[in-house]
């Protein structure tokens, strides 16, 4: 998946940047505190996004 649509899911579920960090960003869920890092590749693999989702606890029509 494309860094910048995997971005827009997460933004549109409440989950905003925190921080940079080495090779990752950093976001944060609002309403839990929860603490994810995304890698700053253009392209994200599918094992990785739905691992960050499952973390987060966000549902999407494909999982």
């Amino acid at each position: 998946m494309k860094r910048n649509a995997f971005i827009k899911i997460l933004e549109t579920n409440g989950v905003v940047f925190f921080r940079h960090g080495s090779e990752h960003d950093i976001y944060i869920k609002n309403e839990t505190g929860k603490k994810v890092s995304v890698p700053r590749h253009g392209e994200i693999e599918n094992k990785l996004v739905k691992l960050i989702l499952r973390e987060l606890k966000i549902k999407t029509k494909k999982n």
